[in-house]
Formats: C-alpha cells, sequence, structure tokens
C-alpha cells in the first residue's frame, strides 16, 4: 500500500562514497585514471547510495536494474551505506580518495562544498542541452543545489518544512490558522492558557531538530545576501544582529512555556508520539514525515499549514525550510554521458514515480507528488510548495559542519537559559576559525 511505504519515512540529513571512474569522455569532464570498462566493453559507473533499508533498497535494485536493461552497455556498481555511515565515508573520501562515479549528497552547503573542492562535476551543460529536463525540477530544489550560477547536482528526494496541527483541538476550541508570527504566538498563548495541552511539541536531546527550527528563523529574519556570505565557510561571520533576534525568537518560545517542560530531556520521535496522542496541538516536521502522522493518529485528525511569515523581518518570505538530497557526478568521472544518462532516468517522471508510490520517498519534480502516488495531504502540499523560490535547508547540511556542531551544541544550551548574545558569540568564534581555514 503507498501510504504503508511512505510511513517507513524517518528525518534526513547528510553524505558518503567509495570506488571511482577513470579516463576520458562525453562533454562534461575527464581524467588521468584509468578507464573502468569491463572485459566484455561494458561502462562500470560506481553509485554510492544511502537506503540499504527495505522498502528503499528493493526500489533502487530494480531500478538499476531496469537502466541496465534499457542500456546493455553500461553497468551500474551500486553501494548502499546508511544515513549515518555515509556522512563519514564521503567525508574521508572528498579529504583525498577516489569519489564515486555518482554519489549521494544533501543540496545546499554539502553540494558547495564538494563544488568548491573540485569534486563534483558541473553539470549546468547537460541542463542546458536538456532544458525540458532542466524545467522539470521545483526551482527551490534545483536552485539549493546550485553555485555561482552553476548546478553541480540533480535533486531527486524533497522535504519541505511545515507546521502540523491537531484537528481535534483547534475544531472543538475554535482556533483559526495563524498567518502571521503575531497570530501564531498569540494562538500559542491561548492554548498554553485554555487547554491541558503543550502548545508545541519540542524535543531536543539530539539537537539537530533545533537546528531544523534555527535555520528556517535565519531565513526569516536575515537578508539572504547576509545568508549567503555567512554560510559559506570562506566568508561567514555571523555577527549580522538578526542572528541573535533569531535565537531570542527561539529561546522566547521555550521561555513562555510553549514547547513544554524539560524540552532537552526529550527527543523528536518522543514529542512526535505525544503530538499523535494528543498531548501537544502542534509540531514543526517536514513532508517526508507526512505519513507517520496518517499511520500515527488517522489522517483525518490531522492537518498542516506553513508557518507563518514575520513581519517587518529582513528575510526571504519566499525561502521555506526544509531540504533535499540530490546526486552528484565526480569530477573525475571517465564517462560523465553515461553519468548523465543514468540520472536522467532515474530523475524522470516514470521513476521518480515509482521512487514515490513503491519507496516512499517525495521525489522533487514540479507536479511529481500527486494523489495517486502519495497521500491528499502529501500533494496539497507540494502543491503549495511550487510557489517557493528556495529551500532554507536544515541548518547542519547549511553550513560548515563545525559550525553547525557548535550552533547545535550552544542552542541546546539556550534552550536551558544560555543568553541568545552568547549562543551566537561561540558560533561566532568557531566561524572565525572556520574562516580562516578556508581563506
Amino acid at each position: 500500500m503507498k501510504k504503508r511505504f511512505l510511513a517507513a519515512l524517518l528525518s534526513a540529513a547528510m553524505v558518503t562514497g567509495l570506488l571511482s571512474g577513470c579516463a576520458t569522455s562525453g562533454t562534461g569532464g575527464s581524467s588521468d585514471k584509468e578507464s573502468k570498462e569491463s572485459k566484455d566493453g561494458k561502462v562500470t559507473l560506481s553509485f554510492l547510495n544511502k537506503y540499504p533499508e527495505q522498502p528503499y533498497a528493493k526500489y533502487f535494485e530494480d531500478a538499476v536494474a531496469e537502466f541496465e536493461k534499457q542500456n546493455p552497455d553500461i553497468h551500474i556498481e551500486m553501494e548502499n551505506v546508511s544515513d549515518e555511515a555515509i556522512k563519514d565515508k564521503l567525508t574521508v573520501i572528498a579529504s583525498g580518495g577516489d569519489m564515486p562515479d555518482i554519489y549521494m549528497s544533501w543540496t545546499g552547503e554539502r553540494v558547495k562544498r564538494f563544488a568548491r573542492g573540485g569534486k563534483a562535476l558541473d553539470l549546468t551543460p547537460y541542463l542546458k542541452e536538456d532544458t525540458e529536463w532542466a524545467e522539470s525540477f521545483l526551482p527551490a530544489f534545483l536552485n539549493n543545489s546550485t553555485v555561482d550560477g552553476s548546478t553541480y547536482a540533480i535533486p531527486y528526494r524533497s522535504g519541505v518544512m511545515y507546521m502540523m496541527y491537531n484537528k481535534e483541538v483547534f475544531d472543538k476550541n475554535k482556533y483559526e490558522i495563524p498567518k502571521t508570527w503575531d497570530e501564531f504566538l498569540a494562538l500559542c498563548e491561548t492554548i498554553k492558557k485554555n487547554t491541558d495541552v503543550t502548545p508545541i511539541a519540542f524535543g531536543n536531546s539530539a539537537p539537530w531538530y533545533a537546528s531544523w527550527w534555527i535555520g528556517m528563523l535565519n531565513a526569516m529574519m536575515v537578508p539572504a545576501d547576509v545568508i549567503n556570505k555567512d554560510y559559506d565557510p570562506s566568508t561567514g561571520e555571523f555577527t549580522d544582529e538578526n542572528y541573535v533576534k533569531a535565537v531570542k525568537a527561539l529561546l522566547d518560545l521555550n521561555e513562555k512555556g510553549y514547547f513544554g517542560d524539560h524540552v532537552n530531556s526529550k527527543d523528536y520521535y518522543q514529542v512526535r508520539e505525544e503530538f499523535c496522542a494528543g498531548q501537544a496541538a502542534m509540531m514543526l516536521d517536514a513532508t517526508p514525515q507526512f505519513t507517520q502522522f496518517d499511520d500515527g493518529m488517522g489522517e483525518e485528525n490531522w492537518g498542516f499549514f506553513k508557518i507563518p511569515a514575520m513581519e517587518g523581518a529582513a528575510g526571504d518570505a519566499g525561502t521555506v525550510g526544509g531540504g533535499g538530497e540530490a546526486w552528484m557526478v565526480s569530477a573525475d568521472c571517465a564517462h560523465p554521458d553515461e553519468a548523465i544518462a543514468f540520472l536522467k532516468f532515474m530523475t524522470g517522471k516514470e521513476m521518480s514515480n515509482k521512487q514515490t508510490s513503491e519507496a516512499g520517498l517525495p521525489n522533487a519534480l514540479t507536479g511529481g507528488i500527486t494523489e495517486e502516488n502519495s497521500t491528499k495531504a502529501l500533494a496539497e502540499a507540494y502543491k503549495q510548495a511550487e510557489g517557493y523560490t528556495n529551500i532554507a535547508d536544515w541548518l547542519d547540511c547549511a553550513v560548515e559542519a563545525k559550525i553547525a556542531d557548535q550552533y547545535m551544541t550552544s542552542l541546546q544550551e539556550g534552550l536551558d537559559g544560555k543568553a541568545a548574545e552568547d549562543v551566537m558569540a561561540d558560533v561566532q568564534k568557531v566561524a572565525a576559525d572556520v574562516k580562516a581555514e578556508n581563506q
């Protein structure tokens, strides 16, 4: 059942790899490495992916088999590594090892890191040559794979953040969906005073969850050009006063009791269960988790809305929180044309539809999420997302790893009482070190 497949999704995040391709060929790249061809004359491409679990693994195995059937001169040597393992693996390989011909990455800073390091093939010529392919993707996710006007990754999986809400709580108390941030804050206060449920489910014992919030708040409150400068490791300083305001906005929600008690002793999964059990009125989450709420409380008992705009804030109102996963081609790939052929196959309408309906992984195509391959709620969420201009990545994917780690550690301390100014002072110190390392 398509909804059951979709329910297998958890949250997302990082990168990794193995093997490589070799010699010269194609429009976009060349290498001094020995060409990797089998004795029967087939071109072999190494492919590093991150879905060893079912139902994901079977989908990708079948997809590779179908591509090889349609392209008998190409062999795909796929390695599937778990989400956590791929982070360390690609980091090691990117620091000196041979990159796989095709490898998975999260969008945003992680794509940029490989591009800056000369590890990624510029895919812009291929996209310009095939405009139909280029125009098939949700603009926000393709834009998030672009560095200085050049595209280095092809998005295949997408996640968009929304605020989930308990329909029973809202209907019983005649609450309306807030349209502005001030209305959202007023709603939280009303829920706190008039009900026995927590206004917002939030748990941060695993500090990545706070990074979702701060990534979204930064996008709301910090000018886009400032974010672009600061999220680049070679120029980042994080000294704009709006970063402090964004941290304070998050800490204020906690101080006012809207997150409930002891948030650093609970994790995301625990509070999601509490939300599904009716113990919280709202929860920030992303589209890959939608069917977890279907299964946890019944699809008729929850809804979602776009996080309200913050009036007068300096950020980009067209940006929404979330993140994507993309495939990249090694700059040293000996057979880039064949690698591109594989990516076109995997991100075409037929395979993207199967990816969503069979494996439960939301694709990144415009109009690619429908009620036929997903759920009514998911289809509506992606219909709304077509109007967004960019994705504010999960912070741990958007900034350099050392900065992300410090951000998350200091936010956790902030939820225990540390001042917003001190949180950002910690981040600024690490950002200065990272900037010096990248000069």
